[in-house]
C-alpha cells in the first residue's frame, strides 16, 4: 500500500506539471530552440492546459466578472508592461495578445506577414477586404480609406448615423434597463427615412 501510495503521490504532481506546461512545450519550445541563436524571443506568457489553454480564466474575466480588460491587465501585472505582447492559448489555438497601438498598427499594415482568415469567405465575399491578401488587400484598403477619409464622406456618414443614434439613445433612456446586444442590433438594422 505504501509503495502504491508513493507512486500515486509522486506521479500526480509530475502529471499535473506536464499538463500545466503542455502547450508551452508543444508550441513554444520548438520556436525557442529554432530561434535561440538569432536573438529573437517569444513574448512572455503561459499557454495553459492542453485543449483548454487559458480559456477558463478568459471566460472568468469576460463572462463572470464582466471586466474584460482585467484579463489583459493580469498579464501586464504578471509579465510587465514594457513588452506589450503576451502569448496565450485561446479557442483551441496559440495566440498573441498585443496591447500597444504601435504593435497593432504593425500587424494590420503587414498583411503579407500576418494573414487573417475568416471562417467563411462566402459570408463576406471573395473580393472583400477580409478575403484578399497582399497587393490586392492593400489596393482594396486604399479604396476604402480614400472613400471614407474625405471630409465630405465623413460629413455624409455623420448625417446618416447621428439621427439614428440620437433616437436610439433617447429610447434607451426611457427604457431604463435593457439588453445592449438586442438594442444595438435594432439600431444597426433600422432604416433611415429621408
Amino acid at each position: 500500500m505504501d509503495v502504491w501510495l508513493s507512486w500515486v503521490l509522486g506521479f500526480l504532481p509530475i502529471l499535473g506539471w506536464l499538463l500545466w506546461w503542455w502547450n508551452d512545450l508543444w508550441y513554444a519550445a520548438p520556436l525557442i530552440f529554432r530561434y535561440s541563436g538569432t536573438g529573437t524571443r517569444l513574448p512572455p506568457g503561459h499557454m495553459g492546459f492542453p485543449v483548454f489553454g487559458e480559456i477558463i480564466s478568459f471566460l472568468w474575466y469576460f463572462k463572470v466578472l464582466r471586466r474584460p480588460d482585467d484579463f489583459i491587465n493580469s498579464k501586464r501585472r504578471k509579465y510587465g508592461d514594457g513588452v506589450g505582447m503576451y502569448r496565450t492559448y485561446l479557442f483551441g489555438s496559440p495566440a498573441i495578445i498585443a496591447c500597444f497601438p504601435s504593435i497593432n498598427k504593425f500587424v494590420f499594415r503587414s498583411s503579407d506577414k500576418f494573414i487573417q482568415k475568416w471562417p467563411s469567405v462566402e459570408l463576406m465575399g471573395y473580393t472583400s477586404l477580409v478575403a484578399v491578401h497582399g497587393k490586392a488587400h492593400a489596393r482594396v484598403r486604399s479604396f476604402v480609406i480614400s472613400a471614407i477619409n474625405r471630409p465630405g464622406a465623413l460629413r455624409r456618414i455623420t448625417e446618416m448615423v447621428q439621427p439614428r443614434m440620437v433616437a436610439a439613445l433617447q429610447s434607451w433612456a426611457q427604457k431604463g434597463q435593457l439588453k445592449v446586444y438586442n438594442e444595438v442590433k435594432k439600431v444597426k438594422s433600422s432604416k433611415l427615412i429621408n
